[in-house]
This record gives structure tokens, sequence and C-alpha cells, in this order.
């Protein structure tokens, strides 16, 4: 599953007491963990921790995000907000 999990994929957590909870992707510090950010109570400066197994991996990534992280470029709290509102818009909940 690791392997299906890139930086700026949208995730729902369905483990702890954020479950049911969508996140985005920012970086992925070891095999089996991913740092996921929702830009609001958990933002890309202080990404929350999830195992792969915790997460329901979505079919949607935010190429923006992804483009911003791989370059180097400065992801905002701004810029997760609207790759979870643009999923949220697209009615594949």
């Amino acid at each position: 599953m690791a392997e299906r999990i890139k930086v700026g994929q949208i995730v729902k957590s369905h483990a702890g007491h954020d479950a049911g909870r969508i996140y985005v992707v920012v970086g992925i510090p070891a095999p089996a963990v991913v740092l996921v950010a929702d830009g609001r109570d958990r933002g890309v400066g202080k990404p929350k921790k999830k195992n792969i197994r915790h997460i329901s991996v979505l079919d949607s990534l935010d190429k923006g995000v992804a483009a911003k992280v791989t370059s180097g470029n400065k992801v905002t709290d701004e810029d997760i907000r609207a790759a979870i509102n643009a999923w949220i818009g697209t009615g594949e909940q």
C-alpha cells in the first residue's frame, strides 16, 4: 500500500481520535508512516504522523501540492484547505 501513497494524496483517517477526518499527505518520512495536514487543526507547520494502516487512500491527488513539495516550494495551509475543498466539491466522499 505504501507505494500507492504519494505526496499530495487525499486520505481519510479511519483509526484514532481523528477518525473520519480528511487530510492531505505532505510528507513520507518512512515506508509505513506519512505526515498529513488539514490546513486547520493540523497545519503544514506541525503535520500529524499517521501509520499507513490507519488511513484510507482516496482516489485523488492534488497536483498543485505535489508539485510544490517536490520542487521545494513552501506549501501553505491555504493550499491544503483548497485541495480538500476541491475534493469535497467533487462529491467523492
